[in-house]
């Protein structure tokens, strides 16, 4: 599980079996904007609404998600609880790591996020992406020198 791969059709196609409700951030957002860089996780912010939390829990109950920050513990009812409390959690998958976002600095709350997604044909599933402009400003607000040069190359494409 510590396998930095990340197989991103087959995560996308259990969110989307499991009906977890997401949007698409980070560096596997800029994919769908048309450029391709390295990336060890799949970042999603996802929405608060109780039954699609429980949802997702169960799915990573599941397939026995390990916590990134102590692997020889499953994802369980304590993150779950956490989780109700809006906390965020990154966990180990056998197709890689998730970033699991309720909220974080620069991203929009989730009705906003929805609205404002663009949203990707991927083999038969729709995949929302968080819009660039906010992901500029994500970037931007962290700065470093990778997100920097994330926003050169964004930026870049919109020239196109």
């Amino acid at each position: 599980m510590t396998d930095p791969h990340v197989d991103v059709r087959t995560l996308l196609r259990a969110l989307h079996e499991h009906a977890i409700e997401y949007v698409l951030f980070s560096a596997l957002a800029m994919l769908f904007y048309g450029y391709v860089r390295n990336t060890q996780d799949l970042d999603v912010l996802v929405s608060p609404e109780r039954r699609n939390l429980d949802r997702l829990a169960e799915w990573l109950m599941s397939i026995n998600a390990l916590l990134k920050l102590n692997p020889a513990r499953d994802f369980g009812s304590r993150e779950r609880w956490g989780m109700d409390k809006g906390s965020n959690a990154t966990v180990l998958t056998p197709w890689g790591q998730i970033d699991i976002v309720q909220h974080l600095p620069g991203l929009p709350d989730w009705p906003r996020a929805v609205e404002e997604a663009e949203l990707y044909e991927v083999e038969g599933m729709r995949v929302p992406v968080l819009n660039r402009r906010t992901l500029i400003d994500l970037k931007r607000r962290r700065g470093s020198h990778l997100d920097l040069a994330d926003i050169e190359a964004i930026e870049a494409l919109e020239e196109l």
